[in-house]
């Protein structure tokens, strides 16, 4: 059945308790989706751009727009040394306050009015570095804490309120900027929707006040108690529910564990572990690559240039009807990842969903690429009727890569790493994939004119087809399916030969029940696979642990 995969979880687990902290925390994505999608329209604002006198195509538009990722770079690093210490929520209130204060640093950067010109450049960079570092804390924390608190059959559309508020605030930025440019015609083009931040970030903060800390964390802290009473609280149900009493006895085992295992290991020690580990080596291997090959591919890219592109496939009408079609781009991607959270990440799985979000987005890039190469020089006056059908054509593509980018990459690029890495190297390996997420949306975002100078328009689309093509296949390859099971036992995928993790692993374990008896077979086969390989990964881990105690 299509609900099949919540049978095992009860009702009381899912109400409101779970969906309030949830909420609060994921909510932090609205940062970020924010700034994408003011700063795409902001760029094209005339008031903004008479304020800081910089022109179309300049570096100097391209360091405005990638200033914010940037500081997040640094954000996700530092996130790291607070995450763990500070607990989960703290660090998401200490998020909300550096992104209002870059906001309000920012947004000042020509006078509070907005009228002084011209603007102070600097300010305008320091304030988006900072409101970066706050935005550079999220992945790092909301999708840790999302997936810590959530029951295993929903863990991916819990995490996917993170992915989900990023379109929300996209949506917003591009939409306040289209409603700014048609009532106003000076500096509160821009102020008005950079002002949409304080509201998002204050009431951020004071949900995560009301919002209950991390079970696994509380529980990782030593605080068992108070860890099993929040369970319950989120659980809605008795401290001594077998579902309660089952859950908890499987963090605590593994905690305690995990604890022994690294009694007296420093920082370094950790890193050691994350980098010389072998399956933790297959995990940081398979996040690192899926960030630099997602955005690489384009996908962020078309998100923050949205109204550029649009003017590169030809669309008619001036600088409204841009950020018009930009808008209804936003709706279509909050749309998508509400479909990924509902109906991919977890019945269909988190495999299924980036490779095909993938195959659309190289599609869709090779479709623009061959597109503006054999329309070139195409004006008003030499157009045909099918250089206008291919032009809508152009237009549906650039939609539809923007549902392949929701359902795929950005579904599932904070959830897998928050599953795969076990709890005690979880907090550094997930900001390590973080800082390359920003530092390649950095590279992605500040490298498009520069690609659109030496390459043309062709060559630099066509690039995103064959980077989204081949992300494609490494996610075939070497990602291993994760929906349905407990954080505590995903460590088990990876004790297979390297070479066959991503290859045997492709199916939900939830929707294991359907399966034919050849599949079931070969599953068998599979789990005496793990299970030798369990016995020789404890022997080595051991030997491991004890060569680690001994520096």
């Amino acid at each position: 059945m299509l609900l099949s995969h919540l049978r095992d979880t009860p009702r009381e687990a899912r109400g409101w308790r779970l969906w309030f902290s949830a909420w609060a925390v994921g909510a932090l994505g609205i940062s970020r989706g924010l700034d994408e999608g003011i700063i795409s329209g902001v760029l094209k604002q005339h008031s903004f751009i008479k304020t800081f006198g910089f022109d179309d195509n300049s570096p100097q538009e391209a360091t405005i727009a990638s200033q914010l990722q940037l500081g997040s770079v640094a954000g996700s690093a530092i996130a790291f040394f607070l995450c763990d210490r500070l607990g989960r929520l703290r660090t998401s209130m200490l998020a909300c306050l550096l992104w209002l204060f870059g906001t309000a640093i920012w947004m000042t950067s020509a006078g509070v009015s907005g009228t002084h010109s011209p603007g102070n450049y600097h300010q305008l960079l320091a304030g988006r570095f900072i409101a970066g570092l706050g935005v550079g804390f999220t992945p790092v924390v909301a999708p840790v804490y999302l997936a810590e608190i959530a029951p295993k059959a929903i863990r991916g559309l819990t995490v996917c309120i993170f992915s989900g508020s990023v379109y929300i605030g996209i949506l917003l930025g591009y939409w306040s900027n289209l409603g700014t440019s048609i009532h106003y015609d000076d500096a509160r083009q821009w102020t008005i929707p950079a002002s949409i931040n304080f509201i998002f970030a204050g009431l951020t903060f004071i949900a995560c006040i009301f919002a209950k800390e991390s079970p696994r964390w509380l529980i990782k802290q030593g605080r068992y108690e108070e860890g099993r009473k929040t369970l319950s609280y989120l659980r809605n149900l008795d401290e001594d529910h077998p579902y309660i009493v089952n859950e908890v006895e499987v963090m605590e085992q593994q905690i305690l564990a995990e604890k022994e295992a690294l009694e007296g290991l420093s920082i370094f020690q950790i890193l050691k572990k994350l980098v010389t580990n072998k399956n933790n080596q297959y995990i940081l291997f398979l996040g690192l690559g899926i960030q630099v090959l997602g955005q690489m591919s384009g996908g962020g890219v078309y998100t923050v240039f949205a109204p550029k592109i649009f003017g590169l496939l030809g669309v008619p009408g001036g600088q409204r009807t841009k950020l018009l079609t930009t808008g209804i781009f936003g709706i279509v991607k909050l749309l998508s990842s509400l479909a990924a959270a509902f109906f991919l990440v977890d019945m269909l799985g988190r495999k299924t969903a980036v490779t095909t979000g993938l195959l659309l987005q190289s599609l869709c890039s090779l479709y623009l690429a061959l597109f503006l190469k054999f329309t070139s020089g195409v004006t008003k006056a030499n157009e045909t009727h099918s250089d206008k059908s291919a032009a809508t054509g152009a237009i549906f593509f650039f939609y539809l890569s923007g549902l392949a980018w929701a359902i795929g990459v950005n579904s599932v690029q904070y959830l897998t790493q928050t599953e795969m890495f076990d709890i005690t190297v979880r907090a550094l390996g997930v900001a390590i994939v973080s800082l390359v997420h920003f530092a390649m949306q950095y590279a992605a975002t500040r490298s498009l004119n520069p690609m659109l100078h030496a390459w043309g328009n062709f060559g630099t689309f066509l690039f995103y087809a064959m980077i989204a093509l081949t992300g494609c296949l490494f996610v075939f390859f070497f990602m291993p399916e994760t929906a349905g099971m407990q954080l505590e036992d995903i460590h088990q995928l990876f004790e297979k030969p390297w070479y066959r993790i991503g290859w045997t692993a492709n199916r939900p374990a939830n929707r294991k029940g359907a399966t034919s008896s050849k599949v079931e077979a070969d599953e068998s086969q599979d789990g005496a696979d793990l299970a030798y390989s369990a016995q020789l990964g404890q022997k080595k881990s051991i030997e491991e642990e004890e060569d680690e105690k001994k520096h």
